[in-house]
């Protein structure tokens, strides 16, 4: 009786199977949500597909926001040598309202010193030789957190992605010095966006305190506040199933920022995992006749066929674009720390009592920053 049982379970699970494979594309093109299959055959789940269609989808962008100035906000962009964050950067780069001072590369993905230079010679291939860049310490304010060794090889190298030719004007600099001499120098307010470990940040709160004066906004990439961390999912040698990589690689300088008192927006992967970038979006930006998003659709290129995907999340673009257009993910306030034990837990963003400290996106408004990414890049 039993093994008939398990005949009758099987020939049930095959026909769910056989179903979903044969009826799952013929779905997808009238526009039906499509069905997968979830979890082990003794606690299968039939689940909505991750949001492919979606990902293809692009919404009528809402306007620009007003500026509450007339010039561009000026603006110092902090990375740690992700493709991400430079497809971040470039979105900066061809946002009318936002004017790039300053760019700073952290200890996290790249080898600071190294990714510097790669920077430089980038801006200056697309006439930004103007923008200063920075490179920060090799290793974490404390202890020996690092992300793993090919993906900073994988930097080293641009990521495979042809450097455009050009001659350096200048030579990168230490970041915080850097950091300190941009915002005691600029004459209005400046947004801060920090898309790797704050360690540049930390440090030159360290030089100067009272930088804090001239800053507009801190706007960080990294965290994961109600969701999973993503350490050990990406890199199993590590197990640590709660950190998000900016926060663990250097725990010490978030919480020295989180406590710093600075006007902090958070984008944690809550938020930018919401998000999914394809194939034919890359397609779409290499054809394209501006420079800066060739480049993007490049980067986006290497990430698919690099990590065997068919979409992507682009966590620090999502960020860039939260930044910029806050109506885009509506914020909630927080009080949030950072725990420093070391363990399986160091790097958690915890949400604790007391007064907030940070305000949070958790929410985006995923096909409106597609189309406001679709916007900027094509403009």
């Amino acid at each position: 009786m039993k093994r008939k049982a398990l005949k009758i379970v099987g020939i049930v699970v095959g026909s769910l199977v056989l179903i979903i494979l044969v009826a799952g594309p013929i779905l997808n093109k009238l526009g039906v949500d499509t069905l997968c299959l979830q979890g082990d055959l003794s606690d299968l789940q039939i689940v909505r597909c991750p949001g492919m269609a979606d990902a293809q989808q692009t919404a009528t962008p809402y306007p620009l926001p007003t500026p509450a100035q007339e010039d561009p906000i000026p603006v110092i962009f902090d990375d740690d040598g992700s493709p991400d964050g430079v497809i971040a950067l470039l979105y900066f780069l061809r946002n009318p309202l936002y004017d790039v001072k300053a760019v700073t590369v952290s200890q996290g993905e790249a080898h600071p010193q190294l990714f510097a230079q790669h920077i430089a010679q980038f801006l200056t291939a697309f006439g930004r030789e103007d923008i200063p860049v920075g490179f920060g310490r090799e290793t974490p304010l404390e202890g020996e957190n690092a992300f793993p060794e090919p993906w900073r090889e994988a930097s080293d190298l641009f990521f495979e992605i042809p450097l455009p030719q050009a001659a350096t004007t200048s030579e990168p600099r230490p970041a915080p010095e850097l950091f300190v001499e941009t915002l005691n120098s600029s004459t209005d307010p400046m947004m801060v966006f920090v898309s790797g470990p704050h360690t540049n940040l930390a440090e030159a709160l360290r030089l100067d305190p009272g930088i804090g004066e001239h800053i507009l906004g801190v706007y960080l990439m990294g965290g994961s506040v109600y969701v999973s961390g993503n350490i050990e999912s990406d890199w199993p040698e590590i197990h640590n199933t709660v950190a998000e990589w900016n926060i663990w690689a250097d725990p010490l300088a978030a919480s020295e920022v989180f406590a710093s008192g600075l006007p902090l927006h958070l984008i944690p992967i809550d938020a930018t995992n919401q998000v999914l970038w394809t194939m034919a979006d890359a397609q779409t930006w290499t054809s394209s006749t501006f420079p800066e998003t060739v480049m993007v659709g490049e980067f986006l290129g290497w990430m698919l066929r690099s990590w065997s995907l068919e979409a992507a999340y682009i966590w620090d673009l999502v960020a860039a674009v939260a930044a910029t257009d806050p109506g885009l993910c509506p914020e909630v306030k927080l009080a949030l720390d950072i725990t420093l034990d070391t363990g399986p837990e160091q790097g958690r963003t915890i949400v604790v009592g007391g007064p907030a400290n940070a305000w949070v996106c958790l929410d985006p408004d995923s096909e409106q920053i597609r189309a406001r990414v679709a916007g900027i890049l094509g403009q």
